[in-house]
């Protein structure tokens, strides 16, 4: 079960801010004090759905890594409690992870390809790269002493099942 937002969404800077970011006409607008007082302007309703969503989904896709291999590369994250994977050039189709199915890989329908899915799939790839979060194949395979956070050790299981994808 998903729990409720706190506070109020803002369309002029996309994020949830507490109620008291907001005026009593505020509220009605989804505009914060200061976007209010910047003059910001929501043009379009679905300009605000999609900043709505790109926040949403910034928050939701965690754990993100790279993994270089001998020929090509790969991209993994969290969404949701489930494990994906994509190619590292992000044009290939997401594919969701499934440790406990003889087909390990299979086509996300979960998570369908959008411009907003793929920017932030871009924003989270170079994101990961700029943070250090980028591993050898090989190194990750056979060298134990490699430096891994518990959180992204989960992936290490959809790693060796990497021949699995090919």
């Amino acid at each position: 079960m998903r729990s409720k937002k706190r506070g109020h969404f803002c369309k002029g800077c996309g994020g949830f801010l507490p109620n008291e970011k907001f005026s009593g006409r505020g509220h009605r607008e989804h505009l914060c004090k200061e976007c209010k007082k910047a003059g910001k302007l929501v043009s379009t309703e679905s300009n605000s759905d999609y900043n709505r969503n790109f926040h949403l989904l910034s928050k939701a896709i965690r754990n993100c890594m790279i993994v270089y291999m001998e020929y090509e590369s790969f991209f993994l994250f969290e969404y949701q409690n489930s494990r994906y994977i994509i190619g590292d050039d992000l044009s290939s189709d997401i594919y969701v992870y499934q440790g406990d199915k003889e087909q390990k890989f299979l086509v996300s329908e979960k998570l369908q390809k959008s411009e907003v899915v793929m920017e932030v799939l871009c924003k989270k790839y170079y994101d990961t790269m700029d943070n250090g979060h980028s591993f050898d194949y090989e190194e990750l395979k056979y060298d134990e002493f490699v430096e891994i956070s518990k959180k992204r050790r989960q992936h290490l299981e959809v790693i060796s099942s990497i021949q699995h994808f090919k």
